[in-house]
């Protein structure tokens, strides 16, 4: 495992950790939504800004962008970190044990390293440009399956009336009306480490951002997915609706 991706699942695990001490000690059938709104704040912001202050201790010429928090000056020619306490916050809000931690890499607009943590069942996805996808230090490879009658195909809920998001509806409801298994997880980021470990064969995830988008995309590229956006164009650029399966998939995938 690359020295870099160590220091990202030591800073993830922490913040983790801390996350679900958090959660058991709060009492959310109790809480106005006042109360709701402040606990969700402190654990987003604070918490990132202690991942970012973890790594920032062993690479302090780095650059570091937080989802919450934002970009810090630093010298454009040094890696840039960026970081994601709670990817699904509808999830966290309600108590639905499937959100993530994502911590990136970034060398320019290359994501070189990314890790994709779940506190809540201890996954960890892990993957480093060229050296392949993780899972719990296990290697993990994407399915072979031809057909989207044996597959499970993630998806995430378009939003706003726009011709992508249109599209992307329409994909979806073919999947539905043509009786095929369909999950919706919330997460796209885990939605799209789901895949690469074949947990899902397939995924049409929507409204992704950039560091959604560049954990879930090395993970599942390390793991032989491929990934294009909903014209079936490779170079996808955030936000983005993405489509993602192994490559017997993607085509009957794009075509729906």
């Amino acid at each position: 495992m690359q020295p870099m991706v160590n220091l990202a699942l030591r800073a993830a695990r922490n913040a983790g950790q801390d996350l679900v001490r958090r959660l058991d000690r709060y009492d959310a059938v109790q809480s106005t939504d006042q109360e709701k709104a402040k606990f969700i704040a402190d654990c987003t912001i604070g918490l990132e800004k202690s991942i970012i202050f973890e790594l920032k201790k062993s690479l302090p010429d780095h650059g570091f962008e937080g989802r919450e928090t934002g970009t810090q000056k630093h010298d454009t020619a040094q890696p840039l970190w960026q970081v994601c306490v709670i990817d699904d916050i509808s999830n966290f809000r309600v108590g639905i044990p499937a959100f993530a931690i994502i911590i990136n890499c970034l060398n320019g607009k290359r994501t070189e390293h990314s890790v994709i943590l779940n506190p809540m069942n201890g996954d960890e996805f892990s993957a480093s440009r060229g050296r392949g996808a993780l899972l719990n230090n296990r290697r993990i490879r994407c399915g072979n399956l031809a057909s989207l009658t044996d597959s499970i195909t993630a998806f995430t809920q378009p939003m706003g009336l726009s011709e992508n998001a249109g599209q992307q509806r329409t994909k979806i409801m073919s999947l539905m009306e043509g009786g095929y298994d369909v999950r919706c997880i919330g997460s796209g980021a885990l939605s799209l480490a789901y895949v690469a470990a074949d947990r899902f064969q397939a995924a049409l995830l929507s409204d992704m951002d950039a560091i959604s988008l560049n954990a879930g995309s090395l993970v599942a590229s390390e793991s032989g997915c491929l990934l294009a956006d909903i014209n079936g164009q490779p170079q996808i650029s955030a936000p983005a609706n993405v489509a993602v399966a192994n490559p017997r998939l993607l085509k009957a995938l794009l075509k729906l």
